[in-house]
């Protein structure tokens, strides 16, 4: 059975630093977030750390573009961008990685 970290009242998926790496190949994949060393390491730590609930990687979601790992979407870490910059590709962007994310990330 997975835990789950409750931080400030919000139920986190416990991301490994593996587990971080993987979606941000997902990320650089299929929504174009940038790919260097520097920006990979900083995700990863960022989750594996348990730094915050969301991280701002936008690629082709514009500036709002974000990992999210909250307790939101049933307790899966999913992506989204802003309501005001959706757009039909976007949404199949959207829909796409999160469904990827859904695999690295099962629900118990």
């Amino acid at each position: 059975m997975r835990t789950v970290s409750i931080i400030h009242g919000h139920s986190r998926y416990p991301i490994t630093w593996d587990q971080a790496e993987d979606a941000y190949t997902v990320l650089v994949r299929e929504a174009g977030a940038i790919d260097t060393p520097e920006e990979r390491y900083a995700f990863a730590y960022y989750l594996a750390k348990r730094e915050g609930d969301e991280y701002r990687f936008q690629g082709k979601l514009g500036f709002g573009g974000k990992f999210r790992n909250n307790g939101n979407h049933d307790c899966t870490p999913y992506i989204d961008c802003y309501p005001e910059d959706m757009t039909e590709q976007r949404k199949i962007i959207i829909n796409r990685v999160n469904a990827q994310l859904s695999e690295l990330f099962p629900r118990s």
